[in-house]
């Protein structure tokens, strides 16, 4: 039985009618050529759309992304600062500010025969201006999270040195080539690198700025399949640079640059939309979803899809194929969610492997949850498509769900919440009701595909000025390179470990005084330390 009702199988083809989220503008773009590029090109926007969240927006105006503006000067005009001023103020919903500035700063004032503290001061200065203008923001609105963008490599080699020598001052980047001393790749790659070091160091010392480093993604995007046409005049394949780092002695491949390849330091709208995917990737996708907790349907053999005649957990296909109405079961181990906090908000996010016939972008899908498991047991078996759940519910689907690569978003109503097992499984059904026989999704069904977040009213893992840790209990060294040492008056009973968007990323019920956290990335964590009958909370910073 299907979960539409049949008055409204017809317009379910062409609408919505589930109440959906209205479209709300929590993203801005300031800055240079990088910032004008990146938002003119949609790549937030497209990113929104393929990461689940066709409900937010990025906003930004020529007059706020602004070709050739340089960290010195963005914030001297009063137009331009006034405009950003009335945006902040004027939209509550804002979060975050990617921010675009320095490179123009530093090419216009680095050259290759510097000596290291002439090299040094010039950082300085970007450094000392690029803050200014984030005090400026944060004077508005200091809640405000600002993601400094950074850069990828230059190629002035090939654009400009291949060029007969009577035709390289025509090219419209030679001035700045020529004013850095006509720089080799690995020269002004090094460079870059020093200011993408400062990047990663200011942005963990200053309040409510991150900073993803990029360097090296267009190698590794690309590849250098055709023989470089300077030295070294190599190749290396696609996937294979590393990132962040790149190799150094090769630029950024003239494929991924703008006007054809002949632009010096430009994306094309391609590659700025990969470049942008990785702040999604490491920073804006955690923040959108904005989690306490979050599983992975990983046991990929209690996921299927269903018919009314057949079971396949190869593959989760949704949709009409060959006029058989197919579902999806999901099956999350819901045991690790906190059963000492209440559920305030939860999301389902399901990753597309591809789609056949019409784009079911837009119309409502129909959701059940059954606290434990369809039919006779967690296995996938004949009687799942049959099964009735605890409830179900016609609900929006958020993202442009295009091709492959892009995420599904579910936001479960707050009636669910308390069908969600704290202490076992829960399922999902998924299902649409068409009448186009070629209209369905192949999701994927592999670990970390399919994702439930969950938010609690309270959150156990932000609350860390509220629970400070006691003198009783030490955590040292801090920063540590990756192993602290505990040391308490009370016996621990186990140790967790969550990043910054509160996912547990190092569990422990077996404490010593010394623990190894060398597996964790660089960054900022938080430490619950579990005693008898209560629980501490320390910020602890890896840095090796």
């Amino acid at each position: 039985m299907k979960y539409l009702f049949t008055s409204l199988l017809t317009l379910a083809l062409s609408s919505s009618f589930a109440q959906c989220n209205p479209t709300t503008e929590k993203m801005m773009v300031i800055g240079d050529s990088w910032a004008f590029f990146s938002w003119s090109g949609n790549s937030y926007n497209e990113n929104l759309d393929r990461y689940g969240f066709s409900d937010v927006e990025c906003y930004s105006t020529a007059g706020l992304a602004v070709n050739g503006a340089e960290a010195s000067d963005y914030f001297t005009d009063p137009v331009r600062v006034q405009e950003l001023k009335d945006y902040i103020n004027g939209n509550p919903d804002l979060k975050w500010v990617h921010y675009s500035l320095g490179g123009n700063d530093a090419m216009a004032t680095w050259n290759k025969n510097m000596d290291a503290v002439e090299e040094a001061a010039v950082l300085d200065t970007v450094m000392l201006d690029i803050k200014a203008g984030i005090d400026t923001i944060h004077a508005t609105n200091p809640d405000l999270k600002i993601i400094i963008s950074g850069y990828d490599f230059a190629n002035f080699s090939e654009t400009i040195e291949t060029l007969p020598a009577v035709a390289q001052p025509f090219h419209p980047f030679y001035g700045i080539w020529d004013g850095m001393g006509q720089p080799t790749i690995e020269e002004i790659n090094t460079i870059l690198v020093k200011a993408s070091d400062r990047f990663t160091d200011s942005s963990m010392v200053w309040e409510n700025v991150f900073f993803v480093n990029n360097l090296g993604l267009m190698q590794y995007e690309y590849g250098q399949a055709n023989n470089l046409q300077v030295a070294p005049f190599g190749t290396y394949p696609q996937y294979t640079a590393p990132v962040p780092g790149g190799i150094i002695d090769y630029p950024t491949p003239l494929d991924a640059l703008n006007f054809g390849g002949n632009d010096s330091f430009h994306l094309n709208d391609d590659a700025y939309e990969l470049f942008i995917k990785r702040y999604f990737i490491e920073y804006y996708w955690k923040e959108l979803r904005d989690y306490h907790h979050t599983v992975a349907a990983n046991d990929i053999n209690n996921n299927a899809s269903l018919t009314a005649t057949t079971q396949n957990s190869d593959t989760l296909r949704i949709g009409n194929d060959n006029s058989e109405d197919t579902d999806v079961l999901l099956s999350f181990n819901t045991s690790s969610f906190d059963d000492n906090y209440i559920i305030d908000q939860a999301s389902l996010f399901i990753e597309i492997d591809s789609i056949a016939g019409t784009s079911l972008q837009g119309l409502d899908i129909d959701v059940s949850i059954a606290s434990g498991f369809f039919g006779g047991s967690v296995s996938v078996e004949s009687t799942d498509y049959a099964a009735t759940g605890d409830e179900t519910a016609t609900l929006c689907a958020y993202g442009t769900l295009e091709q492959e690569g892009h995420w599904m978003r579910i936001d479960l109503p707050s009636s669910f919440f308390s069908h969600i097992d704290m202490n076992g499984t829960t399922q999902f059904k998924l299902s649409y009701t068409l009448t186009d026989n070629t209209q369905f999704i192949d999701f994927k069904n592999t670990q970390d595909n399919a994702w439930l977040d969950v938010r609690y009213t309270e959150n156990p893992h932000a609350t860390i000025e509220e629970n400070p840790l006691t003198s009783q209990t030490m955590v040292y060294p801090n920063p540590s390179t990756g192993w602290i040492q505990v040391n308490s008056t009370e016996t621990l009973k186990g140790i967790e470990v969550y990043d910054l968007s509160g996912k547990l990323v190092h569990q422990t019920n077996s404490v010593n005084n010394e623990i190894d956290l060398s597996d964790l990335n660089n960054g900022m964590y938080v430490l619950k330390l579990i005693k008898k009958d209560s629980f501490e909370l320390s910020k602890l910073m890896i840095q090796k």
